[in-house]
């Protein structure tokens, strides 16, 4: 064989052992899948470096998704971001303009949702909730007096109200006496006197007559009513019965009048007056179409700063809870090498193919230089 022949033949063998050496180191990063063995005794280099270390590389990639991919800093930056929340804001905006085109009544969409007869629960829930507050502040303040439980101001305001209240009560009356329905009570009201006199009350039935006696009574009467002195003797009335209410406990106002009865059952009416069953009535569209301009302008902005502010504030947190380094352990544990294989290869065949012809390269000429050795040699 001749110079020319020996250089060829030390080449092409060098290339050859450079692209068979590099492709098979290329294959055992996965290859065999599992492990061999042969007399009892594993096969060395059974399985692949991937799949032998493979709970190694979960753990590692556990680690970098968390330590350098989905940190809390590069996810709040994120969130942060004019873009992240102009997206948010147009899905807001979509999804009100969606809601303002729907049929649907409030009642039916969350018995949709599970919730049976919402308005019924409703009522049951305020009306529960009141008496819990209310049984709440009676045991609080049932041994302290009306005095101490009404501001100072708001007394001064209820007594300087007192003459125009006794202005009130008395100008009803003349209204009351001077109606044809005020005559003939007051008739019937001397009648009733009269009778309870007995001889006397009858002589003067007789000697006067009903109606004449109520004509004569009600000119007086009303000018009693109309009387200065009237009006300061129910004034000073009412404010002696107020000054003696001030000092009564609700515990005493209570046993006297049945005061907890009397505002438990007053609460009841005001409730069944203000009952929620109509807003459950109402159409989801009509509510977002009234409110529309404050939920895309005002509330839907407001809400998602709260929001973003909120999880980025437990963000951390949240993420040390989710254990991201497990959830990507288990699932690299889970998937089969043959598919990360492909997944790789397919990534990296270009460069994998190099690599095997940069042995081919390198492995000529290394077979060249053994060549010119020999022939120097």
């Amino acid at each position: 064989m001749g110079i020319a022949g020996t250089f060829i033949f030390m080449i092409v063998i060098g290339a050859a052992i450079g692209v068979v050496t590099n492709h098979l180191a290329i294959q055992m990063l996965f290859r065999p899948y599992k492990t061999h063995y042969l007399f009892g005794k594993r096969v060395p280099f059974t399985p692949g470096l991937i799949p032998r270390r493979r709970d190694e590389l979960a753990k590692q990639m556990g680690l970098m998704v968390v330590n350098h991919l989905l940190t809390p800093e590069g996810i709040k930056k994120r969130l942060v971001s004019d873009t992240a929340k102009k997206q948010a804001l147009q899905v807001g905006e979509q999804l009100i303009q969606k809601l303002s085109l729907s049929e649907m009544t409030v009642k039916e969409a969350l018995e949709r949702a599970g919730i049976k007869r919402p308005d019924e629960a409703a009522d049951a829930w305020i009306s529960s909730w009141t008496d819990d507050k209310l049984n709440e502040l009676f045991r609080q303040y049932e041994h302290r007096s009306l005095k101490e439980l009404v501001p100072l101001e708001v007394q001064e305001k209820l007594e300087e109200k007192i003459p125009m209240i006794s202005e009130y009560i008395l100008s009803r009356g003349i209204n009351y006496f001077e109606s044809d329905e005020g005559k003939i009570r007051l008739g019937h009201m001397i009648d009733d006197f009269l009778k309870e006199r007995g001889m006397l009350g009858s002589m003067v039935q007789m000697f006067l007559g009903n109606t004449s006696l109520a004509d004569r009574v009600l000119p007086e009467l009303l000018k009693f009513l109309r009387n200065d002195e009237t009006k300061r003797l129910l004034s000073d009335l009412l404010k002696n019965e107020w000054g003696k209410l001030k000092e009564y406990t609700f515990y005493e106002a209570d046993e006297k009048w049945n005061a907890k009865t009397l505002i438990f059952s007053l609460k009841r009416r005001v409730l069944q007056t203000f009952s929620t069953a109509p807003f459950f009535d109402k159409t989801i569209g009509t509510l977002t179409l009234r409110y529309e301009s404050e939920l895309t302008q005002q509330m839907l902005p407001a809400l998602l700063d709260k929001l973003l502010e909120g999880v980025s504030a437990n963000l951390e947190s949240v993420l040390k809870r989710m254990r991201l380094e497990e959830i990507v352990k288990e699932q690299v544990d889970q998937f089969p090498v043959q598919r990360l294989e492909e997944m790789v290869l397919s990534i990296s065949k270009k460069e994998f193919k190099m690599i095997t012809y940069l042995g081919g390269l390198l492995g000529g000429i290394i077979g060249a230089v053994q060549a010119l050795f020999v022939t120097l040699f």
